[in-house]
C-alpha cells in the first residue's frame, strides 16, 4: 500500500510540477467531527496539538497525536486512521466574559503555558482576544486562566476576520491579522506581547492579498511559513489587489484552472520588520471545491502538516516538501 501511495504522489508531482499534492491522514474518533471546525495546529514537545474552534459544550477539549505516530504513519502504514487523544479543558467562565464568543482561532506554547487567540462577534463588531492557560500533558488537562483577557486591537472591522495566527518570538508572542491586502489594510502590523500579555512594539508586515490563516513557528533563521488562502465567495469582502506572490513564479496548473488559492508563503523577521523571503511559495494541487486550510506546522524535514476546518470536511494532511526545496 505504501508503495502505491508513493507512486501516486510522484505521479501527481510530475504532472503538477509547480504544485504539491496533499496526502490525507485519516482521523478516527471524536476528532473527525466536522462540527469542531479545527482552526489551528501547533507542537507541544513531541506532540501535535489540534485546536478546534468550537469545543464541545458538555465536554470541551483539544486533541493530540504523537509525532512518533505521525512519522510511523508516513513512513510505514498509510492505511489505518489515527485516533487523536483528547486534552480536557477547564474553560472557567471565559465564554461568559467574552460577549459574542466565537471560539478558538490559534495556539502556541512557551514551556507548558498555552497562549490562545479567541474570536468574538457582537452587534456586527469583530474582536480578537489573547488568553493563556497551563497544560498538564501527563494528565491530558489544560486549565484556562480567565483572569487575564487581553483584547487585540483590530486594524479594520471585516465580517469573520480577526487575528488567526500566533507564534513565539524570542521570549514573547507575535500575532498576525487575517486580512492584509492593500485595498483593505494598507499598513499591516504584526503585534507583539510579552508572556504576561502586555503589548510591546509592533512590527511592520508586507501586504498580502487574500487571507492569512495560520503560521509555523520560527526556524533558526527567524523564518516562518504562512497559509495564504482565498475563497472566491469572499472576493467582495477582501477586495483583492494585485497578487504579488505569483509575479515572478510559474502559476500551478490547477491554480490556473480555478479562482481559489491554496498555498504557503515564507516570511522572515528582519530586525523590526517582517519581509517575504526569496523562497518561492508552495502551491497545493487544488480540487474543484476549495479547502479552508486553518492550521499549519512544520513536520521535521519531511514537509508540513495542515488541517481544514469544516469546508468541505475535517481534513488533516501531510504536505511533502517539494523536491526543489530539499
Amino acid at each position: 500500500m505504501r508503495t502505491i501511495i508513493l507512486m501516486i504522489l510522484l505521479f501527481y508531482q510530475n504532472i503538477f510540477s509547480q504544485e504539491v499534492f496533499p496526502v490525507e491522514i485519516p482521523l478516527n474518533g471524536e476528532a473527525k467531527d466536522r462540527d469542531l471546525e479545527f482552526s489551528g495546529l501547533t507542537w507541544y514537545k513531541e506532540n501535535l496539538i489540534l485546536l478546534p474552534q468550537y469545543v464541545k459544550k458538555e465536554d470541551p477539549g483539544f486533541y493530540t497525536i504523537s509525532k512518533k505516530d505521525l512519522i510511523n504513519w508516513i513512513d510505514a502504514n498509510q492505511e489505518k486512521a489515527i485516533k487523536p487523544k483528547k486534552i480536557k479543558i477547564e474553560l472557567s467562565d471565559i465564554r461568559e466574559k467574552i460577549e459574542g464568543f466565537q471560539g478558538f482561532e490559534a495556539i502556541t506554547f512557551i514551556g507548558n503555558k498555552a497562549y490562545m487567540i479567541i474570536e468574538s462577534k457582537n452587534n456586527g463588531i469583530m474582536k480578537s482576544f489573547l488568553i493563556k492557560g497551563k497544560l498538564n500533558f501527563r494528565k491530558l488537562k489544560l486549565v484556562i486562566d480567565s483572569k487575564i483577557i487581553k483584547e487585540i486591537p483590530l486594524p479594520v472591522n471585516i465580517k469573520n476576520m480577526g487575528f488567526e495566527s500566533i507564534l513565539k518570538y524570542q521570549h514573547d508572542l507575535m500575532v498576525l491579522y487575517e486580512a492584509n491586502g492593500e485595498n483593505i489594510n494598507n499598513n499591516p502590523l504584526a503585534l507583539t506581547y510579552n508572556s504576561s500579555l502586555n503589548p510591546k512594539n509592533p512590527i511592520t508586515f508586507p501586504n498580502l492579498e487574500y487571507r492569512l490563516t495560520d503560521v509555523t513557528e520560527l526556524d533558526s533563521k527567524n523564518n516562518f511559513w504562512a497559509i495564504n488562502y482565498f475563497w472566491p465567495g469572499e472576493k467582495e469582502r477582501l477586495n483583492p489587489g494585485k497578487d504579488l506572490i505569483i509575479e515572478d513564479i510559474k502559476e500551478g496548473m490547477t491554480h490556473k484552472r480555478y479562482e481559489h488559492v491554496e498555498r504557503l508563503v515564507e516570511f522572515k523577521i528582519d530586525s523590526n520588520k517582517l519581509i517575504r523571503t526569496s523562497t518561492p511559495p508552495i502551491q497545493l494541487v487544488l480540487e474543484e471545491k476549495s479547502r479552508n486550510w486553518e492550521g499549519l506546522v512544520r513536520f521535521e524535514d519531511k514537509g508540513f502538516l495542515m488541517i481544514v476546518d469544516e469546508h468541505p470536511r475535517t481534513l488533516l494532511a501531510f504536505i511533502p516538501k517539494p523536491q526543489s526545496y530539499k
